[in-house]
């Protein structure tokens, strides 16, 4: 008993010398449930440039290091872009991790403050906020800025969680609520630097044809140029509310001709068992695929899904015309578009 009373004191000073003594470093360490042996990427943008860090994941465990004097928003990430967590950083910090990969909400943080208390607000809310009800989770978001108008994670949960398509003055006004001190021009333009480089290539990245096994037992073979548009559903996602996308989906497939839309669903499911699982509950009107892969699949991979379930509506030569989780905004860009063109 003595002797692992022993061991634990000094375990912890040799912990609480490493976190004090480069202050010219942080360090962010831990394990990642289910990860396994893995590559993982921790990305981040400080005042000289965006930096990414590749390290080797064993049986889950990291340890990865960066630096950045004022605190700035870290990505880690695997290494085919699927998201593990977000936290805030600086110099002279040791965030201790637990993590999980199947949900980017169930994190467990100690080492700064401000990231402890993002990441309980995640755990707690992590329902509302993975499911399709944006207005509710903005709702959540709006409450909790409005109680913490001066701490620098309100600030991080309105650059990466509030949900602004269509109403960006409505996100700028919640933002302006934030104590200027807590939404420092730093973190939030390096931010929104990092996101925009990693998402032009993606968005001008065209959707390509392609050959996957189908649901159907046959093969599909899709190419853009067989409908006006074409609508890929990608999901696969743990826990997805399939009952909230579904009758949405069959009312647009119902209500246009297949020249003038052509929907796919491509499953992102770990593996078919899973896939065939989730789609043996559906009676749907439209094509379901899989993808060995995932996200990472050569095909896909340019298009950078960044979450689940995700929606890409592109034109007959395969331009973006509309990306992101809201199948609501997705079909109402369709609608639009078709009008527009009287087609």
């Amino acid at each position: 008993m003595v002797r692992n009373i022993r061991i634990l004191l000094i375990l912890t000073v040799c912990g609480m010398l490493w976190a004090c003594g480069d202050d010219d470093r942080f360090r962010v360490e831990g394990v990642v449930d289910g990860l396994g042996t893995r590559g993982l990427q921790l990305m981040y943008e400080s005042g000289n440039g965006l930096h990414t860090e590749t390290i080797q994941a064993i049986d889950g465990k990291f340890s990865a290091e960066g630096a950045s004097k004022d605190y700035t928003l870290a990505h880690l990430t695997t290494t085919d872009g699927r998201l593990i967590a977000r936290m805030l950083v600086r110099n002279g910090q040791t965030l201790k991790c637990v993590f999980d990969v199947d949900n980017p909400y169930n994190i467990q943080v100690k080492g700064n403050k401000p990231t402890e208390e993002w990441a309980k607000f995640l755990r707690e809310n992590h329902e509302q906020l993975r499911s399709s009800d944006h207005a509710g989770a903005n709702r959540l978001i709006l409450d909790y800025v409005d109680s913490h108008k001066g701490d620098i994670q309100s600030a991080a949960l309105m650059l990466t969680q509030y949900y602004a398509v269509d109403g960006e003055s409505r996100a700028d006004s919640i933002f302006a609520l934030i104590s200027p001190e807590a939404r420092p021009d730093a973190l939030v333009s390096a931010y929104r630097r990092m996101v925009s480089r990693l998402n032009t290539a993606a968005i001008e990245e065209k959707v390509r044809s392609f050959n996957l096994y189908s649901a159907q037992g046959k093969h599909e073979n899709f190419y853009p140029g067989r409908a006006s548009y074409s609508m890929l559903y990608f999901s696969g996602a743990p826990g997805e509310r399939r009952d909230m996308v579904t009758p949405v989906m069959h009312r647009l497939v119902d209500s246009l001709p297949k020249r003038r839309i052509r929907v796919v669903e491509i499953s992102m499911a770990p593996d078919t068992a899973v896939w065939k699982r989730n789609w043996r509950a559906d009676t749907t009107a439209w094509a379901q695929v899989w993808v060995p892969g995932g996200p990472a699949n050569p095909t896909f991979a340019p298009l950078d899904i960044p979450r689940l379930p995700y929606w890409i509506l592109c034109d007959s030569l395969g331009v973006q015309v509309y990306r992101g989780s809201d199948i609501s905004a997705a079909v109402d860009s369709l609608r639009r578009r078709i009008h527009a063109r009287n087609i």
